[in-house]
């Protein structure tokens, strides 16, 4: 079994690097130091797991998940109060209280034996309800492709989201980024914090929305800040207007 450890404090990952050596089926393919590293080193390695920290710079431990398109099975490491153990617990994450203990970690990994292997499906969508419920205001930092690196882009720096083909950007004032998500995944991630789904393949920043004009036989379309004219489809139209307070 091949884990990832992730965690911004040194003397942390030395801890728990040195409670996994005790096992000898595990392999520590790697450490990361922030959210950004993390990304970046799951995608290089492909761990079968991921010890990960939550409140890390960056990019914390939930958004670290919520940017994977299929993460692997994670072990959530976190000093957080009783509320959201129980959180935890109900959704069948397992996780680790700092200071990270021998035997707990002894425990994780007999747990894992039985997951690593499985079908994901299932628990993403575990850990995708449990960041809904724990982190409900939405990300601070999406990430997104930069050529061949991570690059990190505040919500509120995104004009608009566009799947075209098989591939979705993220556009901003000043460059269009990839991302390995769905247009569906990221409506779900950031339709709280200001953004609104209005045809199939556009998500648009109601901050961003300059204009929303008539166009052919009924239908709509949104003039964005940086000038690019979106059609909004029929049934969308109306809901729009609403959220616009039209």
């Amino acid at each position: 079994m091949r884990i990832l450890v992730v965690d911004d404090e040194p003397l942390a990952r030395e801890i728990v690097i040195r409670h996994l050596a005790a096992e000898p089926d595990v392999e520590v393919a790697g450490e990361a130091a922030n959210g950004l590293e993390a990304l970046e080193q799951i995608a290089a390695l492909e761990p079968d797991a991921v010890f990960l920290d939550i409140e890390m710079p960056g990019l914390n431990g939930f958004e670290v998940v919520a940017s994977l398109a299929s993460p692997p099975w994670i072990v959530f490491v976190t000093a957080f109060d009783e509320y959201a153990i129980q959180a935890f617990e109900a959704h069948a994450v397992d996780y680790l209280l700092k200071p990270v203990q021998a035997e707990r970690v002894a425990r994780c990994i007999a747990r894992l034996r039985t997951f690593v292997g499985r079908d994901h499906s299932l628990p993403n969508e575990v850990l995708r309800q449990l960041i809904r419920e724990i982190r409900p205001a939405g990300p601070r930092r999406i990430a997104v492709k930069q050529g061949n690196r991570i690059a990190l882009v505040s919500p509120r720096e995104i004009i608009h989201i566009s799947a075209e083909e098989k591939q979705v950007f993220v556009q901003t004032a000043r460059q269009r980024y990839s991302v390995d998500k769905t247009v569906t995944e990221l409506e779900e991630c950031l339709g709280g914090n200001g953004f609104f789904r209005i045809n199939r393949g556009d998500l648009v920043n109601l901050e961003h929305v300059r204009e929303l004009m008539p166009w052919f036989s009924g239908a709509w379309r949104v003039v964005m800040s940086n000038g690019t004219e979106l059609d909004v489809s029929r049934d969308r139209a109306r809901h729009l207007k609403r959220e616009l307070q039209l």
